[in-house]
């Protein structure tokens, strides 16, 4: 089980999600709930399974097996552009059908259809950035493998030490919360055209989670 975990494909990963949520969804259809809860609960599962695959990855592999895993491993441009696509649809989505429900509920309902949209925006913005943290990696040694020394990144202080996925974390996060780069450098082309579209995205989807959050907020009032 663990060898075939270290072995998973961004796209399995998504497929695996994919189909914890719908089971999810698919046991809570005799719970007295909302079809906008149950649908949000089941995105929720399907975010947290990827989260779960994806970060057993980045805690289990050394610099040596990142390195051999990007470099066979990773999911094709389109559907990384897909799924960022499909993360921003259901958090609107998400979100959208919040703002229609929340003002006639109270109590306790209320505050848990904000919770749950909440968690689903949370994890919404957590699947954007680990997907194009991976993506980074098999860059990075895609880039090393074919003649570029520093892969099309420079960490600082890296020495003789080889970057592991939690650097390309670290690298993507950052993106993610400033839209920017930080301490470390993009030093190739394509990878400034990734940073560039990565940084675009972000700063769209955090405008679009501060506007919509306003919104909840007001209307819950």
């Amino acid at each position: 089980m663990r060898r075939h975990l270290s072995t998973t494909t961004g796209p399995q990963r998504l497929l695996y999600g994919a189909v914890a949520g719908c089971a999810v969804t698919a046991a809570l259809m005799s719970v007295p709930m909302s079809g906008m809860a149950r649908g949000l609960t089941g995105w929720c599962t399907a975010v947290g399974v990827h989260q779960v695959l994806a970060w057993w990855l980045a805690c289990t592999f050394d610099a040596k097996r990142t390195r051999e895993r990007a470099q066979s491993l990773d999911q094709p441009n389109v559907v990384i552009l897909v799924s960022m696509l499909v993360v921003v649809v259901m958090s609107v989505v998400a979100i959208a059908l919040l703002l229609q429900q929340v003002k006639g509920l109270s109590g306790w309902e209320r505050a848990g259809h904000v919770a749950l949209g909440l968690v689903a925006l949370a994890g919404s913005w957590l699947t954007m950035h680990t997907i194009y943290a991976f993506h980074y990696a098999h860059r990075y040694y895609i880039d090393q493998r074919d003649g570029t020394p520093d892969g099309g990144l420079d960490f600082p202080g890296k020495g003789d030490d080889a970057p592991d996925y939690f650097d390309f974390l670290y690298y993507s996060y950052v993106i993610g919360m400033t839209s920017q780069v930080s301490d470390v450098q993009a030093t190739s082309k394509e990878m400034r055209r990734i940073t560039l579209l990565h940084s675009m995205l972000a700063f769209a989807f955090n405008m679009l989670v501060l506007a919509l959050s306003v919104n909840v907020v007001a209307g819950a009032v």
